[in-house]
This record gives C-alpha cells, sequence and structure tokens, in this order.
C-alpha cells in the first residue's frame, strides 16, 4: 500500500500515538520540511516516505492514520505560511533536541527524504542544514551512495526477499563458474542466518586440499548482521563492515553477494553497490509474491513487491543521478518440464511484470538430486566430467551443464544485451 494509500485507508486505527509522541512528531516535521522545499511530492519521495513510516509502526505501534494526517497538516502549513510555518515545524523538533538517539533518528529521516530523488538539491540541503542547527546537531551527509565505477569489479548480487527460492545454489554456480574459467572472482556472504555459501565454499576448499583435485576456490568473506541495541549504531557497523569488505576485494574481476531471505540493511547496502541484481524465483503462483501480488483467482498482478519495488527505485535512483545502470534478471527455478496450463499462465505474469518492473527473465535451475550430492563435496555441475558419473546419467549431467552454462552467460553477458523492456 502506498502512502497516500495508508492516507485514505487509515491503516492501524486506534493503536494509539507511541509513548514518544515529541520523537515522532519530530520524524514527521522534519520530513515535511524537506518535502516541502521542492514543489510537488515525488514517487521517490512518497516511497521513501513509505519506507519511513514502516520503521517507525514496527520499533513501535501507533495509529498511522494520525500520523499521516499530522505530516500531511505539516506540509500543508508550511507550504500555506512560509517562513512562519517552517518555524513552527522546527519548534517541533527542538522537543528532541536532548535526546542523541532522537536527534539521530531525525536527522536520518532528513537526510532520506532530502536524498530520495539522487542527488540532494540546494534547497533540500538548506532544510537539513535548519533542521540540524534546530537540533544543535552537525548536518549529515548528503553526498549520494557510491555507485558501481568502471573499471572496478562487476558486482553481482543475488537477491530476494522470500527464502528457498534457490538464491545460493545461483551464487554458488556464478562464482564457481567464474572461477573454472580462469576469472578472479569474491563472494561475499550476508546471510547470517543460513550462511548456505560460507559453508560450500569450507567444504570446496576442504575437498580441493584433500582430493589435490585443484578446484578453483573462490575468495570470500562473510558479514553477520549487527547486534548492537540501537538500530543507527548497527547499521553503522554493518556499513562499515561491508564497507571494509569491498574494499578489499575490489581488485578482483567479480564480486558475488548472496543475501538473506528477508529484508535487511545489509541486503540494501548490497543492492546499491550492485551492477547485476539476479532474483531467483519458484515456478509457482505460491512463491511468485516474492515479485508481486497476485490475484491466483484470477491470475492477475494486483501491485509490485516490497522488494520488486526496491529494486525498481535503485534503478530509478540511478538513472536520475546519472549512475552505472542496473542490469535486473529474474529467473525461474523448477520450470515443470511438461506444458501446463500452471507453466502457461505463470509466464504470461512474469512477462507482465518484466516490461511494468524493468527485468528480464531467464532461465533458472531444474530440481536435480545432483545439487544436494555435490553441495557436501564443495563441487558443482562445472566441476564434472562425463566420466565422473554412470553411463545412464550423461544425457542428464549434460542437460544440467547446458542449463548452468546458459544461466552463467546471461549473468555475465555485457549490460547492453538488455531487453526493450528494460530500455523502456
Amino acid at each position: 500500500m502506498t502512502f497516500l494509500g495508508k492516507l485514505a485507508g487509515g491503516v492501524l486505527r486506534g493503536q494509539g500515538w507511541p509513548r514518544s509522541t515529541p520523537l515522532l512528531r519530530g520524524c514527521l516535521s522534519a520530513a515535511a520540511l524537506v518535502a516541502s522545499v521542492d514543489g510537488t511530492l515525488s514517487l521517490a519521495k512518497r516511497n521513501r516516505l513509505d519506507q519511513i513510516l514502516d520503521e517507525l509502526s514496527g520499533a513501535q505501534s501507533f495509529d498511522l492514520h494520525r500520523a499521516v494526517e499530522f505530516f500531511e497538516s505539516e506540509l500543508g502549513r508550511i507550504r500555506a505560511d512560509g517562513r512562519a510555518g517552517r518555524s513552527a515545524a522546527l519548534g517541533n523538533l527542538q522537543k528532541t533536541a536532548g535526546d542523541e538517539g532522537a536527534v539521530a533518528l531525525v536527522l536520518r529521516v532528513a537526510q532520506a527524504i532530502a536524498l530520495a530523488d539522487g542527488a540532494a538539491s540546494p534547497h533540500a540541503k538548506s532544510a537539513v542544514g535548519d533542521i540540524a542547527a534546530a537540533l544543535s546537531a552537525p548536518a549529515p551527509d548528503l553526498s549520494q551512495a557510491a555507485a558501481p565505477q568502471s573499471g572496478a569489479a562487476r558486482v553481482i548480487v543475488i537477491g530476494n526477499e522470500k527464502g528457498g527460492t534457490g538464491k545460493s545454489t545461483a551464487a554458488i554456480h556464478i562464482a564457481t563458474g567464474l572461477a573454472v574459467q580462469g576469472k578472479a572472482v569474491a563472494c561475499l556472504d550476508l546471510d547470517g542466518r543460513q550462511a548456505t555459501l560460507s559453508r560450500f565454499l569450507q567444504y570446496r576448499s576442504a575437498s580441493g586440499n584433500a582430493l589435490s583435485a585443484g578446484l578453483a576456490v573462490p575468495r570470500y568473506r562473510r558479514i553477520e548482521p549487527s547486534a548492537a541495541p540501537e538500530r543507527a549504531q548497527g547499521e553503522q557497523e554493518e556499513r562499515s563492515l561491508f564497507e571494509a569488505a569491498m574494499t578489499e576485494l575490489r581488485a578482483c574481476e567479480a564480486i558475488v553477494i548472496d543475501t538473506p531471505g528477508y529484508n535487511s540493511h545489509l541486503a540494501r547496502l548490497a543492492h546499491a553497490r550492485a551492477n547485476v541484481v539476479v532474483t531467483p524465483i519458484n515456478d509457482s503462483f505460491i512463491d511468485i509474491d516474492a515479485l508481486a501480488d497476485i490475484d491466483r483467482e484470477r491470475h492477475e498482478v494486483r501491485a509490485p513487491s516490497n522488494y520488486c519495488r526496491m529494486v525498481w527505485q535503485e534503478k530509478e535512483d540511478r538513472a536520475l543521478r546519472g549512475g552505472a545502470a542496473l542490469d535486473w534478471i529474474v529467473t525461474r527455478n523448477r520450470v515443470g518440464q511438461l506444458d501446463s496450463r500452471n507453466t502457461r499462465e505463470m509466464a504470461a505474469l512474469l512477462d507482465v511484470l518484466a516490461r511494468r518492473m524493468g527485468f528480464h527473465l531467464e532461465p533458472g535451475f531444474s530440481e536435480r538430486v545432483v545439487f544436494r550430492e555435490l553441495f557436501f563435496r564443495g563441487m558443482t555441475l562445472f566441476d564434472l566430467a562425463e566420466e565422473d558419473v554412470a553411463r545412464s546419467g550423461r544425457a542428464s549431467l549434460k542437460r544440467a551443464k547446458s542449463e548452468a552454462a546458459s544461466f552463467l552467460a546471461a549473468v555475465t553477458a555485457p549490460a547492453d544485451h538488455n531487453t526493450k523492456a528494460q530500455r523502456d
């Protein structure tokens, strides 16, 4: 549901304002102060306001309808009353000035709104400066997030906020496939709960040493979520670890990043640095909600998912600031071998979403027992030769290796292979 949809629907009525009402009012006043300076409220700013409200309501329940009404009232008053309206809004902020954590949160909200459309405008910078002065705090950094640089490592992010879709299988085959080709490749495992990619690479390293098989083992680093009690502190710790790892691995030709199956700060950092995002999905209407809200009776797309909106917003931000384009690939895993009605309807829905959201579809991996067998040996399809399997299984191995090779070629293809849907 969009920010304006929440305004109309009155979601979470009757929950009551949080106990820290001045903090919530301060955050919304800061958002209104920055949002008021650049004319109409852009789609990017509305989406960023959505995220802010979601974060605030996740921290402590409150009446979202009243919160939205307050924001709209502040925005209207600032625009109508000019300097007097701004002074009144800044007065709301001063009630939080003595609380270091509250000040940090208010400034983070102001920073997020200022950067929602890409580079902060001069008016937005001035508004954020006024907010910082009212809080007797230094102004936050309004420089843009670092975009991928040409000549640096190609960053391939495997992302999906739904688990069990084959993200780690995709990451494993991309990394080892490139390593087998002789590429200098590194892996970054951000999935602190499962750490599947890290475990596979540990098995692979042990297999290579024990069997003297000469298996190509990519470098890898693992980052676990911060345990800091405060969100701001935790995100700062995670950002520092992430940037340090990216700096350490930047000399490689490619960095493959495996992200967790849920929304996380580390995953968002990875997507902001990606050249390519690969989103595996299972070929079923149950799993397609990783991309969109589906009317399962009519088999129609109602709205894109939060993850889909996040990647789309990153693509839009890059376009606005003239940064490197983001190539978004969606792969269908476990596609049925038979041409069923379900398969055709899935294809039609995904085609609609591809045109609407700017990704392109590629074949993924079929369900194969061999993946589970190879995992604990630290091996992939790229490591197997025909003589490694029984004669009866060689035809199946050939098909599986063809799938893996096609997948790897699509992910590593130059950006100019994008479909017309992506260019639109």
